[in-house]
């Protein structure tokens, strides 16, 4: 449902709609834990998290419980807006089947640049704020190379098993439609495909038990393990508007979306990065 709203940071009028509801796909909301909301521009969010578990201990009915230590932190969660923007015919317009298929394709920009942002941005200067992608983060664990040297899918086994000894659980593998491609290729010493077809056909693949997600937005020359309670992200409302104003002369109407997100790390050490340097040919080309 959406709500429409007409204030001072809006002169034309704009409706609001939740993101799970125009943009359920966008990786921001399926791979992460939502902390909170941000409204209007507000930049940041600070979340609160348990730093240091108590430690739970054995305790003989009627003797004092130790306390265990437990610590809370807060995680500086910095925002950023992905904005889209189309100019059409007021003939176009006319049709509620093209105002439709405009607007998905709107929302379909912004996911795209949203994922864009989310995997690859680049770590900010030190003295600005912003979101680094997720392959981009620091002090992740290294799990090792896959390569054509016979190493197989050992360095995604030793990257859930890295997350798993440092307190996480490994939920999401991410990686893009190349490098999906070049793993399906992997033989072993028999000649024999190291994932089996029917993993490879499954509608969301899997490997070691964790799902596969495939994005045209993930880097080719990487694979990602994560720990969805790691990721923690802030995300506002998805915003719809349309002015006929700026291209009255050409008897058009502009149409705008915008969505502003963030998200950040709990534990580093509970996210490992694997490096894939296949060869690879894409014969599309």
């Amino acid at each position: 449902m959406p709500v429409n709203t007409s204030s001072a940071r809006d002169i034309y009028e704009a409706s609001w709609f939740q993101p799970e509801a125009i943009i359920p796909t966008a990786l921001i909301m399926t791979l992460t834990t939502i902390a909170g909301r941000i409204e209007g521009d507000a930049p940041t969010l600070n979340v609160p998290y348990i730093g240091t578990e108590a430690a739970a201990q054995l305790v003989r009915e009627g003797d004092e419980i130790p306390d265990g230590g437990i610590s809370v932190s807060e995680l500086h969660v910095a925002t950023r807006k992905v904005a889209a923007l189309a100019a059409v015919t007021n003939e176009a317009n006319y049709s509620d089947d093209m105002r439709t298929m405009l607007g998905t394709g709107l929302a379909g920009s912004v996911v795209k640049k949203a994922d864009a942002v989310f995997l690859q941005n680049p770590a900010p200067a030190a003295n600005e704020s912003g979101v680094t992608g997720l392959f981009n983060l620091p002090d992740v664990v290294q799990a090792g190379t896959i390569d054509n040297a016979n190493t197989g899918l050992d360095p995604i086994v030793d990257g859930i098993a890295a997350i798993a000894t440092n307190g996480g659980t490994p939920t999401h593998i991410i990686m893009g439609y190349g490098t999906w491609a070049a793993l399906l290729k992997l033989k072993t010493a028999q000649g024999l495909s190291q994932i089996s077809p029917d993993v490879a056909n499954a509608p969301v693949p899997q490997l070691f038990g964790l799902p596969v997600i495939l994005s045209a937005q993930a880097p080719a020359d990487a694979i990602m393990v994560t720990c969805q309670t790691e990721l923690i992200s802030a995300v506002g409302q998805v915003s719809a508007a349309s002015s006929d104003q700026r291209y009255f002369e050409r008897d058009s109407t502009l149409m705008r979306s915008t969505f502003r997100f963030g998200y950040g790390v709990i534990h580093a050490d509970r996210l490992a990065k694997i490096t894939v340097t296949l060869n690879y040919t894409d014969t599309t080309k």
